[in-house]
């Protein structure tokens, strides 16, 4: 019985922005977005936190806490006025803490630990869901 044999040639032709270049931008806009999201959900959670146990807050924490852009991209740093230290106190990492009754309140740590634990997540699964057209996903 003779052989038989069949040559089966396929073309794939790729478009779109993974094969243009652009996925590239793309990809650098979703890491801009999940960094300033996270660090904006985390700025209106410390704006959140009272501290008014003793009656004498007056919210210049809250009032002066900003979001700031730094080279990886987005923090929320403690107030620092000059002659006003929040930070550390209000954390519960000064000196200060160690001979007073009062050990912080724990404002960054607490929104550290919610992102970590699931909320950083979610703000990236949402920022991705937003930029996955401009990738040409649905």
């Amino acid at each position: 019985m003779p052989r038989a044999s069949m040559t089966v040639t396929a073309y794939v032709i790729g478009s779109g922005p993974l094969f243009d270049g652009a996925a590239d931008g793309v990809l650098d806009e979703l890491r801009d977005k999940i960094a300033h999201d996270g660090a904006q959900w985390a700025l209106e959670q410390l704006e959140q936190v009272r501290m008014d146990k003793t009656g004498r807050a007056r919210g210049g924490f809250q009032e002066n806490l900003r979001l700031v852009k730094r080279n990886a991209g987005w923090a929320v740093p403690a107030p620092m006025i000059t002659g006003v230290v929040w930070g550390p106190w209000l954390e519960g990492s000064s000196q200060r803490n160690a001979s007073t009754r009062f050990k912080g309140y724990h404002p960054f740590r607490d929104v550290r630990r919610q992102l970590q634990d699931g909320k950083a997540q979610e703000i990236a699964d949402k920022a991705l869901e937003e930029l996955l057209p401009k990738l040409g996903g649905e």
